[in-house]
């Protein structure tokens, strides 16, 4: 299975793989994500991203060597501003899950995450892939309106919750077609 390489970049970015003296300052970046757990429902984990580095975050019978998180970086100043989580293969060999996409709260809406994810689709496609597959929570509107403009447009499922109030949650896993 072709993987995406240690490192690529997009016209202002590079995105390279998390380095293990990166993880602290990964983690202070994921912990501004934290508002996220307001649409998943899911408890926050001050031990996520060394639990990514070391363990992977897998798919049910899934292998480490199929998983990656990179950071994304400002080519301008070298400031990771970003995290890319994906694992390779799943649920077919010719899938790629993105698992994770988040750019710093701070610098959003500047088009990071539409170059991340434009020039994501062109390398995927390149090693023969036929689909990108995400996760979005119903919940989390930005999200949602994000990846149906990027073409994100075919949906598999809904699974969660089977009844919408403040306190249920569901996601929706949409497709991209390579």
């Amino acid at each position: 299975m072709k993987l995406i390489s240690d490192k690529w970049n997009s016209r202002r970015l590079t995105i390279s793989n998390l380095k293990e003296d990166e993880i602290p300052r990964v983690q202070d970046l994921y912990e501004t994500s934290k508002y996220m757990n307001q649409w998943d429902g899911q408890s926050y984990n001050p031990e996520h991203i060394k639990d990514c580095f070391f363990k992977g975050n897998l798919p049910p019978d899934g292998k480490i060597e199929n998983y990656r998180i990179q950071t994304i970086r400002n080519q301008e100043d070298q400031k990771i501003i970003g995290i890319l989580s994906v694992y390779h293969g799943y649920p077919s060999t010719d899938s790629i899950y993105l698992e994770f996409l988040y750019i710093d709260k701070d610098i959003q809406k500047q088009g990071f995450g539409q170059e991340v994810i434009n020039q994501f689709i062109a390398v995927t496609a390149a090693l023969g892939y036929k689909e990108i597959r995400i996760n979005v929570a119903l919940k989390n509107w930005p999200a949602l309106k994000f990846w149906i403009k990027s073409g994100f447009n075919h949906a598999s499922g809904i699974y969660g919750d089977l009844e919408c109030s403040e306190t249920t949650y569901a996601n929706l896993e949409l497709i991209k077609i390579l």
